[in-house]
């Protein structure tokens, strides 16, 4: 419910019970047909009335909290998605990458060749790796056609790959457990269930009360009209009070079930969120590495066979190996970038309302 509003929910008293009745003969004669009328109205314990009105909004409360959880997870869900799609569609793009690669290898091997220092057993090892090249991509675009639509559930549609980028994850977004009060819709929700729990607790043992009616009625059966208004006032009271204590006990031991989840709900938070911190700080440490030392190392083996095998004094096998290494290092940093991303995703959706509403 909106900060401030005024509105509160409005707890409806019990319906009224309205009885009609015909009879063809009064007291005035046979010819005259009587009627009978009679409204009651339950008159519900002022306390009742609380306790209703604060279970009605502590669940509409929860209610509101559980759709703005699910609505975090979804986007976390389809940011997981998307971010595993972009990871296909990189390494088919390597793909290509390391095909060019090979391709310069056969540029080489074939001037060998007509040099009469290479040898024709290296020029099919080259295109056999060409053409074991050329039956991985086909994997690769199924593979991709394949998540595209495993996408089409969460985002409605076919995504498109027209602007296929992924950002590497910030980690400004990274807080300290003090810095994160636990102001989340999870936690939100599972207090609001709480609370509405133990407002039912209180309708539970307000109901062991006697229960008061309100009558008016008209009967025409009464010759004389003054008699023929009746105004009461009626009590029922519970014979054993069994059904009301099963009541009271059921709405107790529900009070308390709600009341563990709430704390671990809480638990499970910060939990959840000391995890995925983990993940992305090890995630950005992983990309570090290879981005200043390992890429650029292997980038430079790779020059060093080709340039040995130009020479002669390098071999066709450590080459090829050296090209698959540098892909598979690529490969690698887009995977980094991939799990970086869905932590970082898992993270934000954990991230307490109050601290979003200071970054904005």
């Amino acid at each position: 419910m909106p900060a401030g509003s005024s509105n509160k929910s409005k707890v409806p008293w019990a319906d009224p019970v309205i009885k009609y009745g015909i009879a063809p003969e009064t007291l005035e004669g046979p010819n005259t047909v009587g009627h009978r009328f009679e409204v009651s109205q339950q008159l519900p314990w002022p306390d009742h009335l609380s306790a209703s009105r604060k279970a009605a909004e502590a669940g509409m409360l929860a209610a509101q909290q559980e759709t703005q959880w699910l609505i975090r997870q979804l986007t976390a869900r389809v940011k997981e998605a998307y971010a595993y799609w972009w990871y296909t569609n990189e390494a088919i793009n390597l793909h290509h990458e390391t095909r060019a690669l090979v391709e310069q290898l056969a540029t080489v091997t074939e001037q060998r060749l007509d040099y009469g220092i290479g040898s024709q057993s290296e020029m099919l090892r080259v295109k056999t790796e060409l053409d074991t090249l050329d039956a991985r991509l086909v994997e690769l675009q199924a593979e991709k056609a394949g998540l595209a639509s495993d996408l089409i559930p969460l985002l409605g549609r076919r995504p498109t790959g027209a602007s296929l980028q992924l950002t590497e994850a910030s980690e400004t977004l990274l807080f300290a457990d003090g810095q994160l009060e636990p102001d989340h819709p999870l936690i939100r929700a599972a207090e609001a269930r709480e609370a509405e729990a133990r407002a039912r607790l209180d309708v539970a043992e307000v109901d062991r009360r006697p229960t008061f009616t309100a009558n008016a009625g008209y009967n025409s059966l009464w010759a004389d009209e003054r008699k023929r208004w009746v105004v009461g006032i009626g009590v029922r009271i519970p014979f054993s009070g069994q059904r009301q204590h099963s009541a009271v006990r059921k709405a107790t031991a529900e009070a308390s079930q709600k009341r563990w989840l709430a704390t671990q709900a809480q638990r499970e938070w910060r939990a959840s969120i000391a995890k995925l911190r983990a993940s992305v700080e090890a995630g950005h440490g992983r990309l570090n590495i290879l981005n200043e030392r390992h890429l650029p190392n292997q980038r430079a083996h790779w020059e060093a066979s080709l340039n040995e095998l130009a020479s002669g004094t390098g071999r066709l096998e450590d080459a090829i190996n050296s090209a698959r290494q540098l892909t598979g290092v690529k490969l690698r940093r887009a995977g980094v970038i991939r799990d970086l991303y869905s932590a970082s995703a898992g993270y934000e959706a954990l991230i307490p309302v109050r601290t979003i509403n200071a970054l904005n």
